[in-house]
């Protein structure tokens, strides 16, 4: 019966072994985590920062070599033109160049930068045009970066685009503000009073911007009309990006806990799921195309699939008789395992008491072993939240607010270590717990 046992045991370790890797995987540095910008040069050239740290890789991020540990600012946003020419930006009013790939810099000539003003975005435009954003001001270079001026916006500023020497949009405190001429006069549009974050136009029509209270906005007529698409105040959005006029990300932090996500749409924001990560802040993404891509923020992460499958699967609109949270499966499982979950209309009913299924040696730290009752109201979100076996929230899988039926979504653990791991729906007041199992 053992050595059957066994046999069995290895059978599965080895079929699972044999489903590819996807979704966004953590990418391990000689400088640890918590990098505050990455760019790609092309699917294998890239350069991360964090603090001082400068580093490197040809290999899409397989492998990284430490340009820099004393780089003298800390470094806030990196952009390469070439495999030589390359641009920083960061504390103390800093912006630095290389010419050699990065591994020696220079600081530029800006007279009217300040040590107590911090930038946050650098971007050239072709070789001689670039735009340093950030600390309430914007400064531009047109000399490839060797000398910067301070171009006159009256905004408190944030973060930028521009799509050509021309044409370029801020955002900021309560603001936003379009130039057609380079930046020698703005037009303003305070739309919205909240902080405003990022702005990314896909085209001249088209453009997203975040807030710090969780707005997305979209604009189809260059910025002269926003549409509220999504709101969620628990968020703080740090980096919005499109590939295409339908399919972008938008990433941040759930408000101070430390706690992140990753947002992606495919219908041009008129919908936006979140995508499996691990439980971190989030501040820059950046994405080759639409399938590889790479995100800085308390992990290093990386994509070849643009993130995985991202919402849920309506499985039948039959209206179930009671909340229900099935067994995933496969279970024990690497690294995609489903959910299915039933939802009933408003005032049906669903078990008072039962006792969670496979509850650990150790316990169950999420709900005391039993199942929350009686009643949830539909409308309020559904949330579906997996936990280690610490009691940590590392993902959420759903949250939204759902019709009744049947549904079912996935879990990409790619990211995760192998281990005994808990998943919970909630729904008004109805909860209930699972444990599930990753075998790497």
């Amino acid at each position: 019966m053992k050595k059957l046992l066994i046999t069995v045991i290895l059978s599965f370790v080895l079929i699972i072994n044999l489903y590819p890797q996807s979704g966004w995987l953590i990418q391990t540095t000689p400088a640890g985590p918590w990098f505050s910008t990455v760019y790609f040069l092309n699917e294998n050239t890239g350069w991360i920062a964090r603090y001082e740290y400068l580093l490197k890789t040809t290999n899409k991020g397989i492998n990284w070599t430490i340009l820099s540990n004393n780089f003298g600012i800390d470094v806030t946003d990196i952009q390469f033109m070439d495999e030589l020419t390359g641009h920083a930006v960061g504390s103390s009013g800093s912006i630095k160049k290389t010419t050699n790939g990065g591994l020696n810099w220079f600081f530029a000539n800006c007279p009217e930068c300040y040590s107590s003003d911090d930038f946050l975005q650098v971007q050239f435009i072709n070789g001689n045009t670039g735009y340093a954003y950030g600390d309430m001001q914007i400064f531009k270079s047109t000399n490839a970066g060797l000398d910067w001026s301070l171009l006159e916006c009256n905004l408190i500023i944030s973060r930028g685009q521009f799509l050509n020497v021309l044409t370029g949009w801020v955002v900021g405190l309560g603001a936003f503000a379009k130039t057609t001429n380079g930046g020698v006069n703005w037009e303003q549009n305070q739309f919205t009073t909240n902080w405003t974050t990022d702005v990314f136009f896909i085209n001249f029509n088209t453009g997203w911007i975040v807030s710090r209270k969780g707005d997305i906005f979209k604009t189809t007529n260059d910025g002269n009309n926003w549409t509220l698409q999504y709101k969620d105040t628990t968020k703080i959005f740090n980096d919005v990006v499109f590939t295409s006029n339908d399919t972008g990300w938008a990433i941040g932090q759930k408000g101070y806990t430390g706690y992140g996500f990753v947002l992606k749409t495919t219908d041009s924001g008129m919908n936006w799921f979140n995508q499996q990560v691990p439980n971190l802040e989030y501040y820059e993404i950046f994405m080759l195309n639409s399938n590889e891509g790479w995100i800085a923020g308390g992990n290093l992460l990386h994509t070849t699939n643009g993130g995985g499958t991202i919402g849920i699967k309506q499985i039948t609109s039959e209206i179930p008789s009671a909340f229900s949270l099935s067994q995933n499966y496969p279970n024990p499982f690497n690294p995609t395992t489903k959910i299915r979950f039933q939802i009933p209309s408003t005032g049906m009913s669903f078990p008072l008491a039962k006792q969670i299924h496979e509850v650990s040696p150790v316990g169950n730290p999420y709900n005391n072993g039993v199942v929350s009752s009686p009643s949830a109201l539909i409308g309020e979100p559904v949330k579906i939240i997996v936990f280690d076996i610490s009691g940590k929230e590392v993902a959420v899988l759903v949250n939204e607010q759902l019709q009744p039926g049947t549904y079912e979504t996935d879990w990409n653990a790619s990211a995760f270590s192998s281990g005994v791991y808990f998943y919970k729906i909630v729904a008004g007041n109805y909860s209930e717990t699972r444990k599930m199992i990753l075998m790497k």
